[in-house]
């Protein structure tokens, strides 16, 4: 057998029967190395007819495999137990997401009652009136009347009933995610699922961190290819990287923290990264970074197992987790899943998607802001953020980098008065490079300042909103543009 062949094949075995002891009698050393490095729990070179070296090579193998599977065992373990100390972080946000739509259900509720109790009990007035053959009570008749005959009786009370089973799915929805991530690895089947959806379900579970302390920017490349993972696995990944990010902010004061999350693809690998504005990692610890029980965060704040965990995760599934960071400059998790072959897709059944609850909460659009100042960010992130996928460019050739690396925003808000003529070179290169974008372009303005200004608002043909911004207005504004892109195809 060829050098890497051995080694290859007793991979695949030890693949498909992960529980079974495997041992290898080998005719050379290197074969015995080969064998090891494949996963063989024993190899050894035997002579022949030595009952004493089979025996003890069998005691070995026995003994080998036993504490291969009780690592494994507790290596799952504490997986899971690192998944639920993540979990038990994020109890505060999830709580005010379930108590938004819960607060909805129960003051819902209250509301029906003052509406439909009244008209039953006329209803209950009239059908006994009837059935004893007396006179209608006419205050039954007006009760009834007054609850449905305005526009606003059955259709009033048909959207309390709307809005009590959206903020129900929402609950539901939050739950499953909840139930999903503290899943064990046993009951975890791969599953074909979307890069988008998966970022989506993590920061359903944890985003709500980053937009207490800073701006999230979600950055997905267009197109990306579906993914066969066990969904929590994957999940718990990007969360351990997440939660990393939130710490690393709220070590240092700074006007402008960010979390950015990106997702991109190649031939062979999708990545997910997610970069933060903390103090990076001191060069003495990016190399044990990854090591377990290795923390930089204060105590009380981790064990130390949680990126050890994540890169033993994505290292089962071919894939590989690294980070970069420049100290004080923040740093960048690198999430790397192998993409699945044609067949390996074929094979795996689409598990229902997970339900994104309806309302506000829905990112709908991928939406890039350009403008220069932090304030004026912010608060474009807090409003757009609960409703669609916010990037956010300090210029125009920030806005350009971007969109050139493979960002595709379907909306672009721009702030006019950019100084250095940034907000005209930008949308001079988006005529030039992506019209369909620029005729995606809100502008953003504080009017006419001057005469130059004021002839070029005069001859732009998209949409402008002046400053201050109203919320009502801006969203406005990018369904009109979105909608009227979706009518030219």
């Amino acid at each position: 057998m060829l050098a890497g062949d051995l080694q290859a094949s007793i991979a695949e075995r030890r693949e498909r029967e992960q529980n079974v002891p495997i041992g290898y009698i080998a005719a050379d050393e290197s074969s015995v190395l080969e064998a090891l490095a494949g996963g063989a729990d024993e190899a050894a070179v035997i002579a022949p007819y030595d009952a004493a070296q089979l025996a003890a090579f069998v005691d070995r193998l026995e003994l080998r495999a036993r504490l291969r599977a009780e690592s494994q065992r507790l290596q799952e373990a504490f997986a899971h137990s690192e998944r639920l100390m993540a979990l038990g972080t994020l109890v505060a946000g999830v709580g005010h997401e379930i108590n938004n739509p819960l607060s909805a259900v129960i003051l819902s509720i209250e509301v029906a009652r003052r509406k439909m109790l009244p008209a039953l009990e006329a209803a209950r007035a009239i059908a006994a009136a009837v059935q004893t053959g007396e006179p209608v009570p006419p205050q039954a008749i007006a009760a009834l009347t007054k609850h449905t005959a305005s526009d606003q009786g059955v259709r009033g009370v048909a959207g309390i009933f709307d809005d009590m089973g959206a903020a129900a799915d929402a609950i539901a929805s939050i739950v499953r995610d909840l139930r999903t991530f503290a899943r064990s690895d046993q009951d975890e089947p791969s599953e074909r699922v979307e890069v988008d959806e998966l970022i989506e379900h993590a920061i359903r579970l944890s985003g709500r961190e980053a937009s207490r302390r800073g701006v999230l920017e979600r950055d997905y490349a267009a197109n990306m290819p579906a993914l066969v993972v066990p969904r929590g696995r994957v999940t718990q990944v990007i969360m351990n990287v997440f939660i990393n990010a939130f710490h690393a902010i709220a070590e240092v004061e700074h006007p402008n923290h960010r979390v950015k999350i990106s997702a991109r693809a190649d031939d062979e690998f999708v990545a997910i990264t997610v970069s933060d504005t903390g103090p990076g990692i001191p060069p003495e610890s990016l190399e044990r970074i990854f090591d377990p029980f290795f923390t930089t965060k204060r105590q009380g704040l981790g064990t130390g197992l949680g990126l050890s965990i994540s890169r033993a995760i994505l290292r089962r599934l071919g894939g590989e987790l690294s980070v970069e960071s420049v100290y004080g400059e923040g740093a960048t998790f690198l999430c790397f899943l192998p993409i699945p072959s044609q067949e390996m897709l074929e094979k795996t059944s689409r598990l229902p998607a997970m339900p994104i609850p309806n309302g506000e909460s829905t990112p709908a659009r991928s939406i890039l802001v350009v403008d220069d100042d932090e304030r004026v960010l912010r608060s474009y992130a807090r409003l757009l953020g609960s409703r669609h996928r916010i990037m956010v460019a300090y210029d125009g050739r920030e806005a350009i980098d971007m969109i050139r690396s493979g960002s595709s925003p379907e909306v672009l808000v721009l702030e006019l008065d950019l100084p250095g003529e940034e907000s005209r070179k930008l949308l001079a290169w988006l005529e030039a490079e992506r019209p369909d974008l620029a005729r995606r372009t809100i502008l953003a303005t504080s009017g006419g300042s001057d005469a130059r200004t004021a002839e070029f608002l005069r001859g732009y043909r998209g949409p402008v909103v002046l400053k201050p911004v109203h919320g009502r207005e801006l969203l406005a504004a990018i369904d009109a543009v979105a909608h009227a892109a979706g009518g030219e195809h």
